[in-house]
């Protein structure tokens, strides 16, 4: 610390609800969500595993292998940036990339 403030002054600021850093100018496009990135199959694999549905009835309900639905999950954790399942799903229900009726 350089105890005459500088310090403050150099560290970013976390941005605050409300702040001109976390608003978005009228008129300006929203910001592009992760699951727009996911095709039509790797959706309904992740509103399957949203239900909590194994690989295996996955694979079976969609007439394909194991290896293909985790291929699948392995995609949608890539373009959704998620750690885990757990974490892809929750992102998809923020992103409301799963309809209710799906889950």
């Amino acid at each position: 610390m350089l105890g005459d403030g500088r310090a403050r002054a150099i560290a970013p600021r976390r941005a605050q609800a409300g702040d001109a850093l976390t608003e978005r100018p009228a008129g300006a496009a929203p910001k592009r969500l992760r699951s727009a990135l996911l095709s039509g199959r790797e959706r309904r694999v992740l509103a399957e595993l949203a239900r909590g549905i194994s690989t295996d009835e996955i694979a079976e309900r969609l007439h394909v292998s194991p290896h293909t639905v985790r291929t699948h999950v392995k995609n949608i954790m890539r373009k959704l940036g998620a750690r885990t399942r757990a974490h892809a799903v929750a992102i998809a229900i923020t992103e409301d990339a799963i309809e209710a009726d799906e889950l």
